[in-house]
């Protein structure tokens, strides 16, 4: 390509030069020729052919203005401007001979540049034919070398695959090989294993045995597979017989050195030959083991056994607190291995008897228990417990918090029952201090400026909360006590309620029920008649409406803090109980207030309307009205003072009950005349 490039830019450059002479050419004439004759113009073709060969190309023209030197060279120079720069007057025609010489000049110079450089594109052309025909020898050469890699590859490839054949039948028969040493030896060792086992077995070797049994059974393990084979057959068989031999041996030869208090390093090797030895030498030797520890308990502690009683349960326990220090001062825990827990597993089988005895005697006996009892046995238990979770950390199996505590729970209705005797029992004799009048319990009228709550009501809820107390105390499973204590203390609530409460409420004040149209009737057709209170029956029925609200808001208290332990305590119906005995109380004291207004209301119908003839003052019923009023509410707003909304209510109520009596006192007038009514309008007004 650029060879390419090169040629045609040298045409381009020729045909330039060519129309630069035909147009020199003819200005080399003389003046007067050049005068007589019109100069022509420079012809570089005019037809469209010629103006197509002249278009060159932006590569072409670049390299020409690369190598040209002069401005003739120019595609787009303008001859006739080139011309008349050279020849601007004609004086300047005189130096036409020196122009052409030096035009001439550089033409010649640039034919000798345009051969040298036309032979160079000869040479060019044989270097490039050479440096085709060197590059097609070295591709032969290339492809004749890569013929003879890939020939190579191949063959490579097949001597790996033969390499890697032979390297896996190698490893084939070094690891049966392997396998066939490895077989060979444990199998050796195993020979070699059961015959000094029948060595140390009749030799009673304990030691030696406890170093290599646990070797041979597991090499035997290696030979399950070859159990088919009639000498393994044989060797195992043998070595069962061994094992059978050395398990009757060891356990007697155990329980003789235990019996006899000959305590040595033998007898911890005895004791890591048994834990080697499969079966149940291990777990029948440590129930032998137990049993022996514990027989002096079980004869100290049976069921018939005054001593074994709840009420010295305390003495059973430091038994084993005894038997637990002596079994690791003398070192006796030391010679069982570590693996073995054998004090947590004494301390476990003690639980477990202790329990089962316990709950034998409390079903046997269940007519002896009692409260007091049973209390004194769980407390001592779970001090027990204590002691032993502190010493014997809990661990998968082991684990003595609650292990002996929860025998008692199927025996804690005995404590239901008190509590509710002793409950039943505070009560009445609540009731009778409060029907005797006694100063604990009723506060006194002289000595207080308002009503206050019964201090029985603040003893019962601490008395309750005791209650619920101790029952977290007692059952290993709170809750599962719980719901039956929430049941007592509806029961005390209620009970409370209905005999320290209620049942003191003045007598004699029916509550009136019903809608206010009846009442209304009731009180046209006939005259109530009211019983009065006394001051100190009116300071009592405040003191229980106080008691009763102040109840009414310590239960809802109660509840909040069982809902924290148990889900869905619910004591509403026994808040609601106090506050209607709460409504009571205030119904009691406006009858009372309406009962001095009586007398007066009754003189509404007694007086001879029909002389009225005008409107007059106030008359006598309404001043009396008005005087029993502000004797009596400053009263009861002082001992309401603490409950002012029940003041408040108060006085609603005896609105509402004196204007209906008001109105019925008027329908049991006779007829009157319109005066009287104005005049019985303005006193109702007063």
């Amino acid at each position: 390509l650029p060879l390419l490039l090169l040629t045609s830019t040298y045409c381009e450059v020729l045909k330039v030069l060519l129309g630069i002479l035909q147009y020199v050419q003819p200005t080399s004439m003389t003046t007067e020729s050049a005068r007589a004759s019109n100069p022509k113009p420079l012809d570089i073709g005019n037809d469209e052919e010629e103006e197509e060969e002249l278009k060159l190309s932006l590569a072409t023209e670049a390299a020409i203005k690369e190598m040209c030197h002069s401005e003739f060279c120019r595609p787009d120079q303008e001859l006739t401007a080139q011309i008349n720069e050279l020849f601007p007057t004609e004086q300047s025609l005189a130096q036409l001979d020196t122009v052409i010489a030096a035009v001439e000049s550089e033409i010649h110079d640039l034919d000798v540049e345009l051969a040298a450089l036309v032979e160079s594109h000869d040479e060019v052309g044989a270097q490039g034919e050479a440096a085709l025909q060197e590059a097609q020898k070295a591709m032969s050469e290339l492809e004749r070398r890569i013929d003879s890699i890939r020939g190579k590859t191949r063959s490579s490839d097949e001597i790996v695959r033969e390499m890697t054949r032979d390297i896996k039948q190698l490893d084939i028969a070094k690891r049966n090989l392997t396998s066939s040493i490895t077989t060979l030896h444990h199998l050796h060792i195993l020979l070699t294993g059961v015959d000094s086992l029948a060595v140390w077995v009749d030799h009673r070797d304990y030691a030696s045995i406890a170093r290599q049994l646990p070797a041979i059974l597991n090499v035997l393990q290696l030979f399950d597979e070859f159990q088919e084979v009639e000498q393994m057959a044989k060797i195992t068989n043998r070595l069962n017989k061994l094992k059978q031999a050395l398990t009757v041996q060891l356990a007697g030869d155990m329980k003789a050195v235990f019996q006899a208090g000959q305590l040595s390093e033998r007898v911890t090797d005895m004791c890591r030959v048994a834990a080697a030895l499969e079966g149940n030498v291990k777990s029948n030797f440590c129930r032998w083991f137990i049993d022996q520890q514990l027989s002096e308990y079980a004869v100290l502690y049976a069921e018939n056994e005054e001593g074994a009683w709840l009420d010295k349960i305390e003495e059973r326990y430091k038994w084993y607190v005894r038997k637990l220090t002596d079994f690791e001062r003398t070192g006796l825990s030391k010679v069982f291995p570590p693996d073995w827990d054998m004090g947590r597993l004494m301390t476990k089988e003690f639980c477990n008897v202790t329990r089962d005895v316990l709950y034998r005697m409390m079903s046997r006996r269940r007519p002896d228990l009692d409260f007091r009892l049973l209390g004194h046995a769980i407390q001592h238990t779970r001090m027990f417990e204590a002691l032993l979770v502190k010493r014997f950390p809990s661990k998968p199996d082991f684990n003595f918090d609650k292990a002996i505590w929860s025998v008692f729970d199927s025996f804690l209705d005995v404590f239901i029952s008190a509590q509710e005797k002793t409950l039943n029992q505070f009560l009445e004799d609540c009731a009778n201090k409060i029907r005797s009048g006694s100063s604990t319990e009723v506060p006194s009228r002289e000595c207080s400026t308002h009503a206050v709550p019964f201090s029985s009501s603040a003893d019962m809820f601490l008395l309750l909360k005791k209650v619920i107390t101790e029952c977290s105390k007692l059952s290993s499973e709170p809750d599962a006590l719980l719901k039956d204590v929430v049941g007592v203390v509806r029961v005390c609530l209620r009970n409370y309620a209905h005999g320290c409460l209620t049942a003191f409420l003045p007598t004699g004040h029916g509550q009136q029920s019903g809608s206010s149209t009846a009442n209304l009737f009731n009180l046209i057709r006939e005259d109530t008649t009211v019983l009065r209170l006394s001051a100190d029956q009116q300071f009592l029925t405040c003191c229980i409406l106080a008691t009763a609200d102040w109840c009414a808001e310590t239960t809802l208290q109660l509840q909040e803090k069982l809902a924290q332990r148990l889900a869905g305590v619910d004591l509403s119906q026994e808040m609601e109980t106090f506050y209607g005995i709460a409504n009571q109380a205030l119904a009691v004291l406006v009858q009372d207030l309406e009962g001095t207004c009586d007398a007066a209301l009754q003189a509404i119908s007694k007086i001879t309307w029909s002389t009225v003839d005008g409107v007059g003052d106030e008359s006598a019923f309404v001043g009396a009205i008005r005087s029993h009023l502000r004797a009596a509410i400053p009263r009861l707003r002082d001992l309401l003072s603490d409950r002012r909304k029940y003041f408040a209510h108060l006085c609603l109520k005896l609105a509402t009950q004196l204007s209906q009596k008001f109105v019925g006192a008027l329908f049991r007038c006779k007829p009157i005349s319109t005066h009287v009514i104005s005049t019985i309008s303005v006193n109702g007004s007063r």
